[in-house]
């Protein structure tokens, strides 16, 4: 397609789509204003259209100069071809060839091979030629490459001309003449011949003297030149469409803009016209009214006809008692007051029945007494309020009684049995290993074990049983007329559903569960009572393994009694500073120097003295104490032993883990922070763990490797004592062993054997052994012996203060230098 034919197309197109906008504004306008668009928005009509007719102008300017840019970097990319080429026959010697040049010449049968060469490497060329002017100033061919007459970039050699050396060329180009004056030219449009259309560039080939030999002509394809041309104009006409329609868009929006403010107005006036008039009507359409006197209908509007189904003659001289179910009248009737807001039932003509709040208003009407009955159905907000009171009672997950509401519910069951002179079971239940099955398969997965078990115990609960969610894994279940021999049966039911294999996706899984039960009226007699005593004896029993069941006994009571003043002693110590730390110290065998120490804790206690650790430990792990506990004696490990580095720079400390920091996923980051506020390098520091802690291999793997990135070291405690597998023990990324005392102290006894085994695996394995509880002599020397490299123990020191451990280390550094 020509370009004048483009050009047009796309003005006439333009111009189409801008009568068509318009004719359809006009139209929508019309129907909406019963104007026309000129009186709609006379100024932005008038600059829409002037503002076309410029974009109209100025895209076709634009597109005209994206082809000029094409046509500059054709003619660039050929005048770099050009140069080159020119370049290479400058440097062939084409001086040296003329009109009368054999054929057979070696120049040039080497210039003509590369200018077919060339030829063949640009399939855009047609053909590549050099002219001469002879003595009568004619432009004769010197060397021609063989035309590509198929414009495929192929030369075929049976098909393809090759014009003759001399040949006149007779055609008049000003582009050819400019070359011969030694500049480089390019046809400004491509000239059409029985080939087809081509484009040429000349480029002057000088001599070695500088002067102009000969012009170099190439042929290109002006196929591919038109191609190029008319995708730049495709483009710019896309683009300046693209900006005709955000006008046009502009435009529109503006006109629906003053559709609106016109309509705005025309509605603004008509609502101040018929303000007034509907007014007085307003109140009684929103709400029904009815008037009555007597018992019997006298008055009703639209909307309580529409709201009870009646047309209003039907509604006329009705009893009023129709309307209402027996229920509601009787409330009303036995209600003192005449006037009021009732939520009463109403019933409709087909017989449905739906809440509704009336408002009741009596007024004297000709002489006797009416009264005006405002109606408002309310079954949306009643139906609001049951989902508000279900959410409100109930748990999300399992759609069971929540703990607020269990306690009312126990209040009930509690009232219904002291009537009746029975006995209620409150039973306690933990189901025990969700946390591993939370941690291992995600939150998502344990809320399905505990879904399906609460599933199978409903199924099999009778209507004597009502269970709810106290927290996460923890439920109570309320047992009507309950006996002691009944709530065993439950319990024993609860415990067999339970034990049974949990499959969610596809994964078998397993939990236990613990249950405490309280009797009323024998272990008490309100809610928090019973269910307190229920989760006492649930306490009782979690350190077994198996799912259990345990009957509240007042005894129990005593001992949680006291692990809560434990627990809150262990708090306000931990506060007030009244925990301390002593170190023992390690010994190295062959050396006799101090390498380590190991820290201890005690409590200093204000009434009782020095408390050892085993008196408060276990309860501390049972509370949850454990962990702060064991964040200070971390910290303060490591402060106290940053501070002795001064003067002894090769010792550490050894700290002593619990299996819950072990496990805990924000222990190693918090270890982290605590060694860079104390300022101890991390290879100083050793954590002692138990065998017990790696018995998951796997897992205990994970957490060493994270431990030791931040450069501590790990000792394995009271080794040979536990249950890890030998075989897995080189897995382990531990420093050293530390072999329990009692196979120290038998080392005369059967369990001589074990101790120099232990000692060899450890090396074996690469690591240290250090052996705890040496006291006497004889055991250095039987330690000495086997090649145990450290030891600890009252031989060496008992565990010391910390200003006793300072007076020790140096008493033990003056006698090594003078020994």
């Amino acid at each position: 397609m020509s370009k004048g034919i483009e050009y047009t197309l796309f003005a006439l197109f333009t111009v189409f789509i801008v009568i068509v906008i318009q004719l359809w504004i006009h139209r929508f306008v019309k129907k909406k204003l019963s104007l026309s668009l000129f009186q709609t928005a006379p100024r932005l009509t008038v600059s829409f259209y002037i503002i076309v007719v410029v974009l109209l102008f100025g895209g076709m300017i634009y597109i005209n100069y994206l082809e000029k840019e094409e046509y500059k970097e054709y003619e660039g990319a050929a005048s770099s071809l050009a140069r080159v080429l020119a370049a290479d026959l400058t440097s062939m010697h084409h001086e040296r060839l003329n009109e009368r040049t054999n054929e057979n010449d070696e120049t040039y049968v080497r210039i003509l091979q590369m200018m077919e060469r060339w030829q063949n490497d640009h399939p855009e060329i047609l053909s590549i030629y050099t002219l001469k002017k002879n003595e009568r100033g004619e432009h004769c061919f010197v060397v021609v490459s063989t035309a590509d007459d198929h414009r495929d970039g192929k030369i075929d050699e049976k098909r393809g001309q090759r014009v003759p050396i001399g040949t006149v060329y007779r055609a008049y180009i000003p582009e050819l003449e400019q070359a011969f004056q030694g500049k480089f030219a390019m046809e400004k449009s491509p000239a059409k011949d029985e080939w087809g259309e081509s484009i040429s560039a000349f480029m002057p080939v000088f001599r070695q003297n500088g002067t102009v030999d000969a012009v170099l002509g190439i042929d290109y394809d002006a196929r591919m030149y038109l191609e190029r041309l008319e995708k730049e104009r495709q483009k710019g006409m896309l683009i300046s469409f693209l900006v005709f329609l955000v006008w046009e868009a502009i435009y529109l929006l503006g006109i629906y803009m003053q559709i609106e403010r016109k309509l705005f107005e025309r509605h603004k006036q008509e609502l101040e016209v018929s303000e007034n008039r509907f007014k007085r009507f307003s109140e009684i359409t929103t709400e029904g009214i009815i008037i009555h006197s007597d018992g019997k209908v006298i008055e009703a509007n639209t909307a309580a006809c529409r709201l009870l189904g009646y047309v209003e003659n039907e509604l006329i001289h009705m009893p009023i008692q129709d309307l209402m179910i027996s229920k509601s009248l009787k409330k009303i009737e036995h209600d003192d007051r005449q006037e009021g807001i009732y939520e009463i039932q109403l019933r409709r003509k087909d017989g449905t029945v739906f809440p509704a709040e009336v408002v009741q208003r009596e007024y004297d009407y000709d002489g006797r007494k009416v009264n005006v009955t405002a109606i408002r159905d309310i079954t949306e907000r009643k139906r609001h309020e049951e989902r508000i009171d279900y959410i409100v009672n109930h748990d999300d997950l399992t759609g069971l009684l929540n703990k607020e509401a269990l306690h009312h519910a126990i209040a009930e069951k509690i009232q219904e049995a002291f009537y009746r002179q029975e006995e209620v079971a409150i039973m306690f239940l933990e189901i025990s290993g969700m946390k591993t099955i939370n941690d291992f398969y995600g939150y998502s997965v344990g809320d399905q074990v505990l879904l399906q078990i609460v599933e199978e115990w409903k199924k099999r609960s009778n209507e004597d049983i009502l269970l709810g969610r106290w927290s996460g894994n923890e439920f109570v279940a309320i047992l009507s007329g309950s006996t002691k021999e009944k709530a065993k049966n439950v319990a024993n039911q609860f415990i067999e559903i339970a034990d049974e294999p949990v499959v969610v996706e596809g994964r078998e899984l397993y939990v236990t569960i613990k249950i405490g039960i309280s009797i009323y009226p024998k272990d008490g007699v309100d809610p928090k009572t019973l269910i307190r005593k229920a989760d006492i004896a649930r306490y009782k029993l979690r350190q077994k393994s198996a799912s259990q069941f345990l009957f509240f006994e007042e005894p129990m009571t005593r001992v949680i009694q006291e692990k809560i003043a434990m627990e809150r002693e262990l708090r306000r110590a931990l506060e007030k500073g009244e925990f301390v730390l002593y170190y023992q110290p390690q010994i190295q065998l062959d050396t006799g120097m101090v390498t380590g120490m190991e820290a201890l804790i005690r409590w200093n206690h204000p009434e009782k003295g020095l408390i050892s650790p085993y008196a408060f430990i276990s309860v501390a792990e049972q509370t949850g104490m454990i962990i702060p506990i064991n964040e200070w004696v971390i910290r303060m490990a490591c402060r106290q032993t940053k501070q002795l580095l001064k003067d002894f720079p090769n010792l550490s400390v050894s700290v002593n883990l619990s299996p819950y920091e072990f496990e805990n996923r924000r222990f190693v980051h918090k270890l982290t922070k605590i060694l860079e506020e104390t300022g101890l390098p991390p290879h100083h520091l050793d954590l002692e763990i138990t065998e017990r802690m790696t018995m998951d291999t796997e897992r205990a793997i994970t957490i060493l490797n994270r431990l030791k990135s931040i450069g501590v070291t790990i000792s394995m405690d009271d080794f040979g004592t536990g249950y890890s597998s030998l075989s897995y023990l080189t897995d382990l990324p531990i420093d050293r062993l530390k072999i329990d005392r009692s196979f120290v102290r038998n080392i005369q006894g059967k369990k001589e054997a074990i101790l120099p085994s232990i000692i060899r695996l450890g090396h074996n394995i690469g690591v240290k052994v250090l052996a705890e509880g040496v006291e006497t002599e004889a055991e250095v020397a039987y330690l000495k012996d086997k090649h145990c490299d450290e030891a600890q123990g009252y031989y060496f020191a008992q565990p010391l203060s910390y200003e006793e451990l300072i007076i020790f280390l140096h008493e033990h550094r003056y006698r090594e230098l003078h020994a």
